[in-house]
């Protein structure tokens, strides 16, 4: 290690109990209700140039799917902080392609998401701007070699730029169906928000 800069990591959120199986419906549904809210502090992001402040999230969990599968897509969205904190897609920061699963009938196959969000742009309201890239991987459940979709899908645009510095946000991942079919469910099992710089 160099010691040209500090060490600058630290676990932000941190959680590893199941949540609530995500409800069937073919809107966007959180896939962490009955955990704490993943909070994202006010001020946490100050820097950008050679040394941007940034975010990396990291989750995993179990997916299910029946003989009839939709098609699945996943997001990642922040909301302004609110007292009960209350799910919403929008703003996103970016979702996956839409994608039908191989597998069907499999039962409790693993998941990951990982995730980093970067400040590109710092202003002094709500238009600084946040870039995001990123997988979510279901190697037990899609055809190789798609075994991941990208965060964003491909030719989707990968900034946000209505992020407000000052402000504290609770981050939601979240998945969208292509239909509400019965069955066809994810259970995160792990969460991990670190905080770069």
């Amino acid at each position: 290690m160099s010691g040209y800069k500090p060490i600058g990591t630290e676990v932000l959120y941190s959680y590893a109990s199941p949540a609530t199986i995500s409800v069937v419906s073919a809107s966007a549904v959180t896939i962490t209700a009955g955990w704490p809210a993943i909070r994202i502090p006010a001020g946490f992001f100050a820097n950008t140039g050679d040394w941007s402040s940034a975010l990396r999230w990291k989750m995993g969990g179990f997916v299910t799917t029946t003989a009839t599968v939709p098609t699945f897509a996943w997001g990642l969205a922040v909301t302004v902080v609110a007292t009960p904190p209350a799910f919403a897609a929008t703003p996103s920061l970016g979702v996956t392609a839409a994608v039908i699963p191989a597998a069907t009938g499999v039962t409790g196959a693993s998941w990951f998401m990982d995730v980093d969000i970067t400040l590109k742009t710092l202003t002094g309201s709500n238009t600084s701007v946040l870039v995001t890239m990123g997988e979510v991987r279901m190697p037990g459940v899609t055809a190789a070699p798609f075994l991941g979709r990208t965060i964003p899908a491909a030719g989707a645009a990968n900034t946000m730029s209505t992020y407000d510095t000052s402000q504290m946000y609770f981050l939601w991942p979240y998945l969208t169906l292509g239909a509400a079919t019965a069955g066809n469910q994810v259970t995160a099992q792990y969460g991990k928000l670190y905080g770069e710089n």
